[in-house]
């Protein structure tokens, strides 16, 4: 996103913990971004530093399907937004601000609907993760500025692929390939490219709506094994070859929860992410077609091989 905005003519300002930190010597055309230490929790620092700007791009955000984070994750995305709001409405020269969401906050009615798009509601239910209630209630909160004034609009994507670090959100599902694991659920992926989204936000910009309108993006939906089969062929890897049942995958996260306990480390499975792996779920968006009806999604073969080729 960053280096697409300076490659426009864009003058970037981003917000981060650590200026100093090695991710961000090492960001591409770091030295083009005016780094501003702090976090959304910092009310000053935050109208510092939108005070003065045209856009705001609002992705910062706490993605995590560990129980233990419940407290965290609505700090960050409930309450981060709440201020991220706040001090936009403040500002007279602000011409839009751009909240990035996930489908996570559209969780759908029982029975099931064959397709989602913009328009579903909040369903919660025992499988909602605390990460889909945070979503949804940092929505609310810009919805809420729209109420009062502020002109945004908000993006769902589905699953993001894009290259990142290892074990961050969907480089772990290139990762879990590599490490040729056996098993594989039983449900759907939807997917979408990294820079669909961005050519998205990059077009909302420039022109669209203001009115709080949501945009579903999701590029398609394949059944995990046929996802995992696809990445193994093009890293030539052993594709997962066994179909994990639900016992299994409820005996599979029990143990990462309790490993994680003397461990420390976050578990890869939990509840939240076990069901989910298991639905069988298509995200469908409607307002992108009225918006950008030219526009062309990646598809999923050019994504796997960009982001392997990125990991070399």
């Amino acid at each position: 996103m960053t280096v697409r905005l300076l490659e426009s003519g864009y003058q970037v300002s981003a917000l981060c913990r650590n200026p100093t930190s090695d991710r961000v010597r090492n960001f591409p055309r770091s030295a083009d971004v005016e780094w501003i230490e702090g976090d959304i929790g910092d009310l000053l620092v935050l109208q510092n530093a939108i005070q003065e700007a045209d856009f705001v791009i609002h992705a910062a955000a706490l993605v995590s399907f560990d129980p233990r984070d419940r407290k965290k994750l609505y700090h960050i995305n409930v309450e981060g937004t709440s201020n991220m709001v706040n001090v936009s409405l403040l500002s007279e020269k602000l011409q839009k601000f751009i909240h990035i969401s996930s489908v996570a906050s559209l969780s759908p009615s029982k029975p099931m609907p064959t397709e989602i798009d913009e328009r579903q509601g909040f369903n919660p239910d025992d499988s909602t993760s605390d990460y889909a209630w945070s979503k949804y209630n940092a929505e609310l909160e810009v919805v809420r500025g729209v109420e009062e004034g502020l002109k945004a609009v908000m993006v769902n994507p589905s699953i993001i692929l894009s290259p990142g670090n290892k074990d961050e959100s969907s480089a772990g599902l290139f990762g879990y390939v590599m490490k040729e694991k056996p098993f594989y659920p039983t449900g759907w992926i939807n997917y979408v490219d990294v820079r669909d989204v961005v050519s998205v936000v990059m077009e909302l910009l420039k022109r669209g709506p203001v009115n709080g309108e949501k945009f579903l993006l999701s590029a398609g939906h394949i059944p995990y094994q046929s996802f995992f089969e696809k990445i193994a062929t093009v890293a030539g890897k052993r594709a997962p070859f066994i179909r994990s049942r639900n016992w299994m995958t409820g005996l599979a996260w029990r143990m990462e929860f309790i490993l994680s306990l003397f461990t420390g480390k976050k578990p890869l499975l939990t509840k939240f992410t076990a069901a989910s792996s298991s639905k069988r779920l298509i995200y469908k968006g409607k307002a992108l077609a009225d918006f950008w009806p030219d526009f062309r999604f990646h598809t999923l073969d050019e994504t796997i091989r960009w982001v392997l080729a990125k990991k070399e």
